[in-house]
């Protein structure tokens, strides 16, 4: 399960969506994405996410994990908050993720669609045409299967003295 930043471990009690965040304190979002994202992504993942939430929203992340489809975010805010802050943070933790795991999806596909051009381009003229003679040389001799076999009995019989 990667992960970055140190767990906070404490008691775990749900705020209600209008609920003032408290400057220096820290809270737990968890939630789910809708696709999976693969290990060997998950921690650049983590780390796009984190910038993004600090930079754009000023959201400091104190721990990040994913594991699958789901997520873990503990986080503070600093300075004055406003009334209604949690909601509003939850809402773009939320938007962030799906916003960097689509970004990471698209290049997946991305480089899925360059690595299929790639094993294509091995494919090219000369190649698709010797296979297409192949394919043509074994329907001929399928085709004159009972011709050959008829000039191998006449020549049997001749070599017999029939």
């Amino acid at each position: 399960m990667p992960s970055i930043g140190i767990k906070y471990w404490g008691s775990y009690k749900p705020v209600p969506n209008d609920y003032q965040a408290i400057p220096g304190r820290i809270y737990e979002s968890r939630g789910s994405f809708n696709r999976e994202i693969p290990e060997d992504i998950a921690l650049g993942f983590l780390k796009d996410w984190r910038d993004e939430l600090q930079a754009k929203y000023g959201v400091i992340s104190n721990y990040m994990e994913v594991s699958g489809t789901r997520f873990v975010v503990q986080w503070k805010v600093t300075g004055t908050p406003e009334p209604g802050i949690i909601a509003t943070i939850i809402e773009i933790i939320c938007t962030v993720a799906l916003l960097v795991a689509a970004y990471y999806a698209l290049t997946a596909l991305t480089a899925a669609i360059h690595e299929t051009g790639e094993l294509l381009s091995i494919l090219g003229p000369e190649n698709i045409s010797m296979i297409v003679q192949i394919i043509f040389m074994f329907f001929i001799l399928w085709m004159l299967s009972p011709l050959i076999t008829l000039f191998a009995e006449i020549s049997k019989r001749i070599a017999r003295g029939e």
